[in-house]
């Protein structure tokens, strides 16, 4: 049912209600997630983390918050490649001009903990995005745009949370546009194997990089950045515009 019709069946304590259920979630969930971070030894952080997203994902299953099949539902194969290409460039493109500013990493030592252990790549680049789409996009996203009507005002608020819980300053500044994005590609595929997909990919390509120490930020004065930001932005908008032409087609 679409979201405006699903609004108009709604009271106003049914949606206050859907509202204040989907931040006593997410507020539990961040609870796990700072608890693993900060109360157990570094050498633990990457198994508590991988830990905390398991349990979670199996409790919102369990209670019926999400059901199997919207982790899988299939796409056309060329939206679902054309949405990898589409999260790649706009990442990179935000990464890059993320760079060109000092902003203070407050969690380097967690990072380099994860990067260095087996833990740490199940946690980072499998169970932590499913967890985060899941949590994010299926529960903050769908129930804020049910609970007002406003598809555009679940997507921006699912991805300033999405930010906020990473409480870590340069990962809230890519994390806002990675969220928006996030949530677009989930609102017009209805599928949360879309944005599953870009995040394990981008988290996976960021665990590669740290691991290898390859991760000094591009020079923008450097002419061959400005190209590949240039082109990085231009392969963004064409897919953009060529998702919703295709899904308008629909």
């Amino acid at each position: 049912m679409p979201t405006a019709a699903r609004f108009m069946k709604l009271s106003a304590a049914n949606r206050m209600s859907k509202i204040k259920r989907t931040l006593i979630t997410f507020a539990i969930w961040l609870g796990a997630q700072i608890i693993a971070l900060l109360v157990f030894p570094k050498e633990m952080i990457a198994p508590m983390v991988f830990a905390s997203d398991a349990a979670v994902i199996m409790v919102l299953w369990s209670i019926k918050y999400f059901k199997t099949a919207e982790l899988v539902k299939r796409v056309p194969l060329k939206v679902f490649i054309a949405s990898l290409v589409l999260g790649y460039a706009a990442l990179y493109s935000v990464e890059i001009i993320q760079g060109q500013f000092d902003i203070p990493n407050l969690l380097d030592d967690a990072f380099n903990t994860l990067v260095h252990s087996v833990w740490g790549f199940f946690a980072v680049c499998l169970v932590g995005p499913v967890m985060e789409e899941v949590m994010m996009r299926r529960v903050v996203l769908t129930e804020i745009s049910e609970a007002t009507g406003r598809k555009w005002l679940g997507i921006i608020i699912s991805a300033v949370l999405f930010a906020v819980m990473h409480g870590n300053p340069i990962q809230i500044v890519f994390a806002i546009p990675a969220g928006i994005l996030l949530g677009w590609l989930y609102c017009i595929t209805g599928s949360l194997l879309v944005p599953i997909g870009v995040h394990i990919m981008n988290n996976t390509i960021s665990f590669i990089t740290l691991r290898a120490g390859d991760d000094e930020p591009l020079d923008i004065s450097d002419p061959n950045t400005i190209i590949t930001l240039t082109a990085a932005i231009l392969v963004t908008v064409s897919l953009i515009v060529w998702m919703v032409g295709f899904y308008r087609r629909q």
